[in-house]
């Protein structure tokens, strides 16, 4: 299954830095702690894949607004894969791990 890897669209790209932040944690803990600021709000699920866009896993789904906004932050659970939509879902892109999680 290969999917476009991410990019930056703009300077101003709010899901291209959270990405970033999620991406530049030095720990785990870091990662849970700003997953944990995202879900404070009730923003964040559990994404299902019925669409079997990305392979089998556990993965949890941000919102990067608000449940109107379609920008979506896909992370897989057991191997820290970040992932990322802009049209909720229709397209979805590889955006890497944490520096940390590929030692």
């Amino acid at each position: 299954m290969e999917l476009q890897k991410f990019k930056r669209k703009k300077l101003k790209d709010l899901l291209a830095t959270d990405i970033e932040n999620l991406q530049n944690t030095l720990s785990e803990q870091e990662l849970f702690f700003l997953i944990s600021q995202k879900l404070r709000g009730g923003t964040g699920k559990i994404y299902k894949n019925f669409e079997q866009k990305l392979p089998s896993g556990n993965y949890q789904e941000l919102e990067v607004n608000d449940s109107k906004d379609s920008r979506r932050i896909i992370i897989d659970m057991d191997n820290f894969i970040l992932y990322a939509t802009r049209d909720h879902y229709k397209t979805i892109s590889y955006a890497e791990n944490p520096l940390w999680a590929n030692k």
